[in-house]
């Protein structure tokens, strides 16, 4: 570069401007790349070991989109997250080595989303508002969800110890099971607990089954498909557990549906809620813009908001207590 160049892009300003872009760019990048790396499986083939140019295209490309294949591959070197090896490309670094790890799945899935579906929030949301063209719950990898939000399960499985007695026949409702794992928790923390899993989403309705069957539970725990809402009210519940679902209603709509939920309480029995609220970090605020863009959702309650609405649905007492320090994540108990 000549010095009249780099004169004029320092007098413009642009030299500033786009040196914070380069800062910026290489972490999306790799964000980008290894949440695709882990959805279309390379992290965990080349975890063993190298794997030639050949052997991963005839896995992942057509003979045409090898040329292809290798600059996206080249591209993860460049990144510092694969390595050029004898053998071919492996991995490199100790955050791709553990994403390969299926230990850690639950965060290569929020890799895999933060890549695809928080992109799009992101990207399309103003274009949506304009041409009145929300987002669907149709759109949503219901698996994908389930899994990431397992990143968020030691905070909730803290909350559902709390609320589940360690002795004593408990029956126990769970409004949008997931994969099944707070039941899980649940039922490991009382050997006589009995639980009914609802989830409106068939994928994750059949990720939940597969991992009832896994956990030896099946004579326990019952999974079904469907919406609670349209469940009549029985009052035979000890517990009813709403975790990280709330948003997926309305905000109009949730005073109602916190009152039908009482209804399948007995009384004095108590609801356990978890859930994110506005106010919190950007991935936070991420959420609160895909439910507030999200057709039949609603954004993120406000703390005292949701405390409010669970008084209004006429449960008697309602508890408050942040889950992740300096995280606007709560568990809420209330009781029927």
């Amino acid at each position: 570069m000549k010095l009249r160049t780099a004169a004029e892009l320092l007098r413009s300003g642009q030299a500033g401007v786009l040196l914070s872009l380069s800062r910026l760019t290489p972490s999306y990048y790799r964000v980008c790349f290894l949440g695709t790396a882990a959805a279309t499986g390379l992290l965990r083939r080349l975890a063993p070991g190298p794997a030639s140019l050949d052997q991963l295209a005839g896995e992942l490309a057509t003979p045409a989109g090898r040329e292809g294949l290798e600059a996206w591959l080249d591209f993860g070197v460049s990144l510092g997250l694969l390595r050029r090896a004898r053998g071919g490309y492996a991995l490199r670094g100790r955050l791709s080595r553990a994403l390969a790890d299926p230990t850690y799945d639950p965060v290569a899935a929020l890799f895999e989303e933060i890549a695809t579906l928080h992109h799009r929030w992101i990207a399309e949301t103003p274009l949506r508002l304009r041409e009145a063209r929300p987002f669907s719950l149709d759109e949503l990898p219901a698996d994908l969800v389930a899994r990431s939000s397992l990143t968020l399960e030691p905070f909730v499985r803290e909350a559902v110890r709390d609320a589940v007695p360690v002795r004593g026949p408990v029956r126990l409702l769970e409004i949008g099971c997931g994969s099944g794992q707070h039941i899980r928790t649940a039922a490991e923390r009382n050997p006589e607990l009995r639980a009914l899993g609802v989830d409106l989403a068939p994928a994750a309705v059949a990720l939940a089954r597969d991992n009832i069957r896994a956990w030896g539970l099946v004579d326990r725990v019952q999974i079904e498909e469907g919406d609670v809402r349209l469940h009549t009210p029985d009052g035979a519940f000890d517990l009813a557990t709403l975790h990280n679902n709330i948003y997926y209603f309305p905000v109009e709509r949730r005073t109602a549906l916190l009152a039908h939920v009482r209804g399948f309480l007995r009384r004095g029995g108590r609801l356990l809620l978890t859930t994110a609220v506005r106010g919190g970090s950007p991935t936070t605020e991420l959420l609160n813009l895909w439910g507030a863009t999200t057709a039949g959702c609603g954004r993120l309650p406000g703390r005292e908001e949701l405390a409010a609405q669970l008084r209004a649905a006429r449960f008697v007492t309602v508890r408050l207590r942040r889950l992740i320090p300096g995280e606007g994540v709560y568990s809420f108990v209330a009781t029927a």
